[in-house]
């Protein structure tokens, strides 16, 4: 499932318990939260369940996010939605307390759910400064091959989250579309500036636009929300003749007062397909379910020995906070203080990020500054880095 995963630790389901545990990404606009005007959707609307499932200990879910988290510009919230009920405020990202359910840790790309209720989640922004900014992927389509006079051209203006390109990717593939350039990223501010798109170079002894003005324009709004699906403009261009069998232009595609980017398109038109391969579309093939000791990168012995040395206070400081603190994941540490292993939680958190690779070298590293050199060698016999 593209850029979503569920990492689910070894004793979070009670003893004697079995679930059948799932994770969904949601595409229908009836299932997205309800938005308002200088909000928008960050990520995917991910379920995961069986919903009122007993946990012992939070699992993961991560997903994709599209904010340029600089957090002085934003205030990021997670929302969650029980059993079709209304959506709900779960929590500010900066605001947690003893009380709040969630712990949430913003990477550049994703975020990392800490969760004991299994629900559906999303995270929603609200710009605090014009300087908020979200990332959008621009992605550029033609026809597959073509036999007519008339050649059309969509660029595509997505959120910057896996699902959202793989979403537009199926639907081409069944329009008979092809992606003519590489998709490019574009730093989209909450200046209320619309997104011009143009055409420029373009042959006029061999070809003529169809489109009146100079540009096209994507309101701000339908972009900034989030919530428009496939979002996307048409250039249609006419060849004067069946014998030019190529188009070659410029597009550019810049917010107003904003960032811009400069697509150089080169495109075989014929009858004949060309262009650039799409990646296996296989769903089968991007759903990946590992269960076990292969799940996860450190060890069980490894990771209950580093377990009980931390998870007891030190008068020197290394313990389960300094680790925290090593790994960047100290925003809010009386999180973890309320569970039973401050250090295991932790260390799911880390599996998490790291997931599916692991990063065994750079945990090593951090144990080794915290004087745990007999942990670095049991990692070392492992061979696992």
């Amino acid at each position: 499932m593209e850029g979503v995963s569920l990492l689910i630790p070894a004793g979070a389901v009670p003893q004697g318990r079995v679930y059948e545990m799932y994770v969904t990404v949601h595409r229908k606009e009836n299932m997205r939260p309800p938005i308002e005007d200088n909000q928008t959707l960050l990520t995917p609307v991910v379920s995961c369940g069986p919903p009122g499932a007993l946990l012992t200990r939070p699992v993961i879910l991560t997903m994709h996010h599209c904010a340029e988290p600089n957090t002085e510009d934003w205030q990021i919230q997670l929302k969650h939605q029980a059993a079709q009920g209304p959506w709900e405020d779960v929590v500010v990202v900066g605001e947690e307390n003893f009380t709040t359910p969630c712990y949430i840790q913003l990477d550049p790309e994703a975020c990392h759910i800490l969760t004991e209720t299994l629900s559906t989640y999303a995270l929603v922004g609200q710009s605090i400064t014009k300087a908020a900014a979200k990332r959008l992927k621009l992605a550029i389509f033609g026809p597959l091959s073509c036999s007519s006079l008339e050649y059309s051209i969509r660029v595509y203006c997505l959120d910057d989250t896996q699902d959202a390109l793989k979403e537009v990717l199926q639907l081409e593939q069944q329009m008979g579309g092809q992606l003519l350039e590489e998709p490019k990223t574009l730093h989209f501010k909450g200046s209320t500036h619309n997104l011009r798109l143009s055409i420029h170079d373009i042959a006029h002894s061999l070809w003529k636009s169809r489109l009146p003005a100079k540009y096209q324009e994507i309101p701000f709004y339908h972009i900034w929300s989030g919530c428009q699906r496939n979002l996307h403009c048409t250039f249609t261009l006419e060849r004067f003749s069946l014998n030019t069998l190529e188009l070659v232009c410029k597009l550019c595609v810049r917010q107003v007062e904003g960032e811009g980017q400069i697509f150089q398109l080169n495109c075989s038109v014929s009858e004949e397909p060309t262009g650039i391969d799409y990646p296996p579309m296989d769903s089968a093939s991007t759903i990946t379910t590992i269960v076990g000791p292969s799940a996860f990168s450190i060890p069980l012995p490894i990771r209950q020995k580093l377990c009980s040395s931390l998870d007891a206070p030190q008068t020197r400081g290394h313990d389960w906070r300094m680790l925290a603190h090593k790994l960047k994941l100290d925003r809010y540490l009386n999180y973890f203080a309320t569970k039973s292993s401050p250090t295991g939680v932790i260390l799911d958190l880390w599996e998490a990020q790291n997931f599916p690779d692991g990063n065994l070298s750079m945990l090593a590293a951090v144990l080794e500054e915290m004087g745990r050199h007999e942990t670095v060698v049991s990692l070392a016999a492992e061979g696992n880095y």
